[in-house]
This record gives structure tokens, sequence and C-alpha cells, in this order.
């Protein structure tokens, strides 16, 4: 299988997911009377993907990105750890609360991503790891009162 197939049939599983999403968003309610509800965010997230991926394949489709060096090793290893790490996501966030596990998440995605112990890159990733979700948590479960999954912590 050629690279520019696999992106191809990659990009048609990602619309396939941003519908999914969209729908999984409405049943959850996009509206909560004026105010955003639990599906606001996953209803724009998974129009976003949806959208994007009908991009990435129409640009495949019509020749305007030519994929040539084909995937390594070293880079499969990376795609396998990041899905296990969104799996463990999944797997966690009734446990320990959407915005602990997201922490998780983060961290793990970069260091799959560039494993490195330099002090300043590990300074970095924590500290986007730690504030970014916390934000959010304060952005969509505070000021626009959309209910998230919560741990025994609060979070």
């Amino acid at each position: 299988m050629t690279t520019n197939r696999a992106d191809q049939i990659f990009a048609v599983l990602l619309i396939l997911l941003g519908c999914y999403v969209v729908w999984s968003g409405i049943g959850y309610g996009y509206m909560a009377g004026t105010a955003p509800g639990a599906g606001f965010f996953p209803v724009i997230l998974g129009i976003a993907i949806a959208m994007l991926s009908v991009v990435n394949l129409l640009r495949s489709l019509l020749g305007a990105e030519q994929l040539t060096k084909g995937i390594e090793s070293r880079d499969l290893a990376k795609i396998a750890g990041v899905t296990v790490a969104l799996v463990l996501l999944i797997v966690a966030t009734p446990y320990v609360g959407i915005t602990v596990a997201s922490i998780g998440l983060m961290l793990a995605i970069a260091l799959i991503i560039r494993p490195s112990a330099e002090p300043a890159y590990l300074s970095r990733i924590v500290a986007c790891s730690v504030f970014v979700p916390l934000f959010c948590r304060v952005a969509f479960g505070n000021w626009l009162n959309i209910p998230l999954p919560t741990g025994p912590f609060g979070l």
C-alpha cells in the first residue's frame, strides 16, 4: 500500500470519526437553554475533524500533496504509543476525571513524540500539560457551566 493510499484511508476514517463525534455530541445536548450543553464542545470538535479530513482527502485525491516517503518503524511505534495513550484517557476518565486524565495524556504524547530528559523541555511540557487542562476545566466547567467528568479529586 502506498503512503498516499494510506493517507486517503486514514482521512476517510477520520471523516467517519468526526461524524460520530458530532452525532454523539448532539445526543448529549448541544445547547441547554441559552448556554452551551454537554455536547457543545464535541459537536464543534467533530465538525472540525470531519472538515479538515475532507480537505486532506481532497488534496490527496487531486494530487495536490504527494507523499513519497514511506512510514518508518520508529514513526509507527509513535503512532501506536499515541493510540494507547488515547485509549488510556478514555478508560481512566471515569475514575480520575477528564482534567487529570488529560494532564496524563498530554504528558504521555509529548514524551512519545519527543522522548527527552532535558530539564527545559520537561519543565515546558509539564507546565503546558497542567495549565491547559486546568484552564479548560475552568473555562468549560465553571464559566460555561458544561458538565465534565469529575474524579475523586474534584477535577
